[in-house]
């Protein structure tokens, strides 16, 4: 059987060399401290299994538009040093996530964590498995979580992405710059995943029909 890749997503630190020794003494598995702009590289030249990356470093990553696309890439991630009142955010609704490590876990469960993971499972927090199994009994939920993640202003730019506004117009309305207005846009499809404006249109519809729901 070959042995698992994994990668930590970081700079190398004192936290990071100690994750990588805990993980090599307790699993047979080849690991990687690398940095984003190293991982197309890698995950080029070599099969890499999964991908730890922290919480913090993460949403940075989000905020400068600087986050691999993970599902593209069609890499698995764990995410470690999660606050536990941040599991409500869209980040577990994302294909890629195979687990999630919250901050006040105990330190066996990193290797204990990775080992199922690569061992086919999923290793996630109760609420997290919660949420997932009322978004399959039902669909329109998802859009309505993914829609408490917005900014006001990104709910607002959305609202006039659904009237059928161009993002000149939308603009024009907001007395904001079009450049401006597309990076609005941009993020708030990621946010929502989807790619077209018609998309928005339907999860502005479905939010504001399941709108007790957001109270």
């Amino acid at each position: 059987m070959a042995t698992k890749h994994v990668v930590i997503l970081s700079e190398k630190s004192l936290q990071t060399s100690l994750m990588e020794q805990q993980l090599t003494e307790q699993l047979d598995i080849k690991l990687d401290i690398v940095t984003a702009d190293q991982l197309n590289d890698i995950a080029s030249q070599h099969t890499v299994n999964l991908i730890l990356i922290d919480f913090e470093q993460l949403q940075f990553m989000i905020a400068n538009n600087t986050l691999p696309n993970f599902d593209l890439l069609k890499l698995d991630i764990l995410i470690y040093n999660m606050p536990s009142e941040s599991m409500q955010c869209d980040i577990i609704y994302w294909q890629s996530l195979r687990g999630i490590l919250l901050s006040c876990a105990p330190i066996d469960h990193l290797h204990k964590s990775v080992g199922y993971v690569l061992n086919g499972g999923l290793w996630l927090p109760r609420k997290c498995l919660e949420s997932l199994v009322m978004l399959r009994r039902n669909p329109n939920l998802t859009r309505c979580q993914l829609y408490k993640n917005l900014t006001t202003r990104e709910r607002q730019i959305l609202d006039h992405v659904a009237s059928g506004k161009s993002n000149k117009q939308i603009a024009n309305s907001l007395y904001l710059s079009e450049s401006t207005v597309k990076s609005h846009v941009y993020k708030i499809f990621k946010k929502l995943d989807v790619h077209k404006r018609r998309d928005a249109m339907h999860i502005t519809k479905a939010v504001h029909n399941n709108q007790p729901r957001l109270e």
